[in-house]
């Protein structure tokens, strides 16, 4: 028996996305588990992308997936050139919003459906379509985020996200819990003070650096820069260094080799972009790492299974994951179980 919206993940917002950690983890299966369950509750739905999904063949493996199924009466936004057969559909509006498969339609479904999302790829176009499906009155928009593509997960979107995890990643229990527990660390940083909040948002530079009291600002044009360099700004007395962009192993490498790793603010979580082994370093060094807007991760969904291969027994999955992951419920919504 399908478990409802709130033994599943308890709230309903506004807005959620779904988001992979790579392909073939089960982001469509949840996608699609997610709407029949709001369905069932009488949730007035929307559904749309950051990117394109929703392929009948993977675009890596060149292998049938899932299909994206539309409940009835759900809103959907994607590009006009995928709507294979427009009457199965009320049209409601077109917008202005570009991407290469057309402009950006509004449509309601008619029926139980199949549809591919492609959706835009710009943060601030699916800001504008969920203000757009929340005026034809949608209750819950669930976004399909793009491909591990951690960006996906920018609160200034969805601040609520839930996170698919699976086998392909690694077909050994113990080292899947260690990848997705380091990306589950890294997206549920915690906020950052005011005081550094208002640095953030004053100042134009991409990088500040903090110590004594003193701010100095570098206009550097990427965050995203070499152990060397980031060496090279780092002064010893750094207590806080603040970023306007992406968190790389180059400065994780350079903050390993000082003797006090300072504070480090960034947009959010979703963009720390730092391997596993180095972020495990980071962590027994206690780096704090703080997030002007948090992420809410409202939950993991696993897939015990990868393709062409028998995969890890799902109770087992089930299990460890839950325990490692806790409190943040874990869900296998193939075999309808929570932990």
């Amino acid at each position: 028996m399908m478990l409802n919206w709130n033994e599943f993940l308890i709230e309903t917002p506004k807005a959620l996305t779904i988001i992979g950690m790579a392909k073939n983890v089960g982001k469509t299966v949840t996608l699609n588990y997610m709407q029949k369950a709001l369905y069932a509750q009488g949730i007035a739905l929307g559904l749309t992308s950051i990117g394109r999904d929703g392929e009948s063949f993977d675009a890596l493996t060149h292998l049938a997936k899932p299909s994206i199924v539309v409940q009835p009466q759900t809103i959907v936004a994607t590009a006009e050139k995928v709507i294979i057969d427009p009457n199965l559909w009320d049209y409601l509006q077109q917008t202005d919003i570009c991407t290469p498969l057309g402009n950006v339609v509004i449509l309601k479904a008619k029926s139980v459906n199949q549809v591919v999302l492609a959706g835009p790829s710009k943060n601030e176009d699916v800001r504008q379509l969920l203000q757009c499906l929340t005026r034809w009155g949608t209750r819950c928009t669930l976004i399909d985020g793009a491909f591990d593509r951690q960006s996906s997960a920018d609160p200034l979107v969805s601040s609520q996200v839930v996170l698919a995890t699976g086998a392909t990643l690694s077909r050994d229990v113990e080292e899947l819990l260690h990848i997705t527990t380091c990306r589950v660390e890294q997206l549920t940083i915690s906020k950052s003070n005011d005081d550094y909040l208002k640095l953030y948002h004053h100042s134009k530079a991409k990088v500040l650096v903090i110590g004594h009291n003193q701010c100095q600002e570098y206009f550097v044009s990427t965050s995203l820069l070499s152990i060397t360099q980031w060496l090279t700004i780092l002064e010893d007395d750094c207590s806080v260094l603040i970023i306007k962009g992406a968190m790389g192993d180059g400065l994780a490498q350079a903050l390993l080799k000082k003797q006090r790793i300072p504070i480090v603010v960034v947009q959010d979580g979703s963009k720390i972009f730092i391997t596993v082994g180095l972020w495990r370093q980071l962590r027994a060094r206690n780096i704090q790492v703080q997030a002007v807007q948090p992420i809410s991760l409202l939950g993991v969904t696993i897939n015990p299974t990868y393709p062409g291969g028998k995969g890890i027994d799902p109770g087992v999955l089930l299990q460890k994951m839950g325990a490692a992951l806790a409190p943040i419920p874990v869900m296998d919504v193939v075999q309808e179980r929570k932990f």
